[in-house]
């Protein structure tokens, strides 16, 4: 039996995954980790609020990133500005669904 010839210059990938599987695997991480610490060391009152606020500074740092790194775009695969986008609606999400009062009585305010 013949061996199976390839297009020249394919490379077998390092993982099984498809190429735009791997940074959205790392977003869902990045969003569940620090969800569950908060969760597990704040109090309930200010959780949502304090993912909100860590999802708008994570939106921010990937945005400039993206700006920093040049202007090369794939368009087959999410970029940092695509996941910079999940991270802003991540935040208005719990921006919507934080108890803003528990948050404040909790302040201080």
């Amino acid at each position: 039996m013949a061996p199976v010839k390839t297009a020249p210059g394919w490379r077998e990938p390092a993982f099984g995954l498809p190429r735009s599987a791997l940074p959205l695997a790392a977003l869902s991480a990045a969003v569940t980790v620090p969800l569950a610490l908060f969760a597990w060391v704040l109090p309930t009152s200010i959780v949502m609020s304090a993912f909100a606020l860590l999802a708008v500074v994570m939106a921010a740092a990937l945005a400039v990133a993206d700006r920093i790194s040049g202007p090369p775009r794939r368009t087959d695969r999410p970029t940092l500005r695509d996941i910079a986008g999940a991270f802003a609606l991540a935040a208005a999400t719990a921006t919507v669904l934080a108890d803003i009062d528990g948050t404040a009585r909790w302040l201080g305010l």
